[in-house]
């Protein structure tokens, strides 16, 4: 498939009008939609209420369902009065996900059992060295990095050249995020991933001297920033061979190598199976809230049902609170053999470095912190 060009990649004249107005307008509607279908794993009916139309929103309903799950109603809701319309609609969903704006986050508070952001933050401290950050690693990714070059057969160089900028964006970057976001890809402008590269440098890992993944890294403040990353022309298939294990290694050793405090991996799903959260995880990230996001999101729950818990075991989700981020998971008690001491320690083995504890939603429902 032909990559689009940098024209290509030019917003319209409608979509920047969008744009424009899409601040003012979200500040006092959001979007909501309530959908029906039976949750992976179970075959349980359940009926999700997401109130704004975002990246997040569409994983969770993507991760949740077995097929597609039925619209049963979309309609526009008026922020200043969620708080009571979704006090006055329980008995309509089992769980309804709320992404609102931190303005509104008092009125939202008082309905709602558990919230959180869309993101979080993950960043892996190299200041201790190289012997203490293996330690800091999943036991596979000490594995992995024993003898990484040789075993994998990939090297890697650093380049400031503005071609190099060039062929990152174009072939990598713009690639993989059309092929795995398609109509939902937003991707950064030229002009923004340009500053980043003009304080900073790409990465490339190469097989046999060519290039076959990239990495924008920028440095800032004794850290080096993991901006963005793509492989060549968004082949997925580079991905399998390894690629992205190579640019942590790779951007880890960097960091080291030139006295750097952390590697900041930047934002990722607060999903604690995420493929990308446990990624970063696994070679030692920390996590913790994303104290920039403009929105939260909260978590409220309608009649109690065994949905309840289904969805919280597909989707356990980092959540915040006085005392710190924690793992919100599900447990059927009728559905596990394990529900007592093994099922406590299945929950307690989702904890990384910075979620400390979890509270589990149990059906019978009892939220459990364990």
């Amino acid at each position: 498939m032909q990559s689009p060009t940098r024209n290509e990649l030019k917003p319209s004249l409608l979509r920047r009008v969008r744009e424009q107005l899409y601040p003012l307008a979200s500040k006092l509607m959001a979007k909501s939609t309530l959908v029906e279908g039976e949750l992976k794993g179970s075959a349980l009916p359940c009926r999700l209420l997401f109130v704004h139309n975002c990246l997040y929103s569409a994983e969770l309903r993507k991760r949740s369902f077995d097929g597609t799950p039925r619209v049963i109603r979309e309609k526009t809701v008026f922020l200043p009065t969620l708080g009571r319309l979704l006090r006055a609609t329980r008995s309509d969903y089992d769980i309804c996900i709320a992404v609102v704006p931190n303005s509104y986050a008092g009125s939202i508070r008082a309905v709602s059992a558990f919230e959180g952001h869309e993101e979080v933050r993950q960043i892996i401290d190299t200041s201790p060295g190289w012997e203490e950050m293996r330690r800091r690693f999943s036991t596979k990714k000490r594995q992995i990095a024993n003898n990484f070059e040789e075993k994998n057969g990939l090297s890697y160089r650093i380049s400031h050249e503005q071609a190099d900028f060039d062929h990152f964006y174009d072939r990598m970057y713009a690639p993989l995020i059309r092929r795995r976001y398609g109509a939902l890809a937003d991707i950064d402008s030229y002009d923004k991933a340009k500053a980043w590269f003009d304080k900073g440098f790409v990465i490339f890992v190469t097989k046999h001297n060519d290039p076959v993944a990239g990495a924008l890294a920028e440095l800032q403040g004794g850290r080096l920033l993991f901006r963005r990353s793509g492989v060549l022309d968004g082949d997925e298939s580079h991905v399998k061979a390894g690629v992205q294990t190579a640019l942590y290694y790779f951007q880890l050793r960097y960091a080291l190598d030139h006295k750097l405090n952390a590697l900041d991996t930047l934002k990722s799903t607060p999903i604690l199976n995420d493929g990308v959260f446990r990624h970063k995880a696994d070679w030692g990230a920390t996590t913790l809230p994303d104290d920039e996001a403009q929105r939260r999101v909260f978590y409220i729950f309608g009649q109690p049902s065994a949905c309840q818990a289904a969805f919280f075991e597909i989707n356990p989700i980092v959540v915040e609170a006085a005392q710190g981020l924690g793992a919100l998971v599900g447990r059927r008690l009728d559905a596990s053999a394990d529900a007592g001491k093994g099922g406590r320690a299945d929950s307690r083995a989702l904890l990384v470095r910075g979620v400390e504890r979890v509270v589990e939603i149990r059906w019978p429902p009892e939220p459990v912190t364990v």
